[in-house]
């Protein structure tokens, strides 16, 4: 079995589509009509990646979202109708991993999924080494083998797998302008797509954990029509 997908869909046409799209390719399928079912299922059973529809009868695909992400380190792939830039970034500053407008292809879904999938997995496999795998800069403390950010007053973020590999991405190149185009390949884990702002909207959910209201540090510079730079200066343990 290559993961196990919640599909969250009140439409049962497309709930079953996607189950004879995935199943065949050796996913095992679970699937919930709204919130509720949603709930239920999470509570009983682990899963590696949840389908979420936007629009669902009984809450906001959006704020179920939140919920999964403040429950579950499962990877998130919204499925949206609309099609509209604007949908689709609101569902990744929520937490989502990724996004795949209706009507969808079958190939690229699946392609999405996986990229979503190596991530998670990658996250999950990480073993921290004694000693090695955390990085300090200006108060703060990064263990990327845990996914946690801890700020100067010592509280705890975790960041999603897309985040976590972004910011190693840009501490690895620090006082380095990165491309847009090999963060997103490092951190989505494809290749980014002409007028793409997946890479865009990671970087501010991060900002706004490192940052807050981006007034203190910041700590990520955009260098404008090239990518982004990390100006911490970094103490590694």
């Amino acid at each position: 079995m290559l993961g196990r997908i919640l599909v969250v869909d009140d439409d049962p046409d497309m709930r079953l589509v996607l189950r004879e799209h995935l199943e065949p390719e050796g996913f095992e399928v679970l699937d919930a009509a709204d919130g509720a079912d949603m709930r239920a299922v999470i509570a009983e059973e682990e899963v590696d990646l949840v389908i979420l529809d936007l629009q669902l009868p009984d809450e906001d695909g959006l704020h179920l979202a939140k919920v999964l992400r403040d429950k579950t380190d499962a990877g998130i792939v919204m499925l949206t109708g609309k099609g509209t830039t604007v949908d689709m970034v609101v569902g990744l500053e929520v937490g989502a991993d990724d996004y795949v407008a209706k009507p969808f292809k079958s190939r690229e879904l699946l392609a999405r999924i996986r990229s979503v999938l190596r991530r998670t997995k990658q996250a999950r496999e990480s073993k921290p080494k004694t000693g090695g795998g955390i990085v300090k800069f200006q108060g703060w403390r990064f263990e990327s083998a845990f996914q946690r950010l801890t700020d100067p007053e010592g509280e705890d973020s975790v960041l999603t797998a897309g985040e976590s590999r972004l910011l190693q991405t840009l501490i690895d190149n620090a006082g380095t302008t990165v491309s847009r185009d090999t963060l997103h390949r490092d951190a989505l884990g494809y290749d980014m797509q002409d007028s793409s702002r997946n890479i865009d909207v990671l970087v501010g959910r991060l900002r706004r954990k490192l940052d807050g209201d981006g007034s203190k540090g910041n700590l990520i510079k955009s260098v404008r029509g090239i990518g982004y730079e990390f100006t911490g200066t970094i103490e590694q343990d």
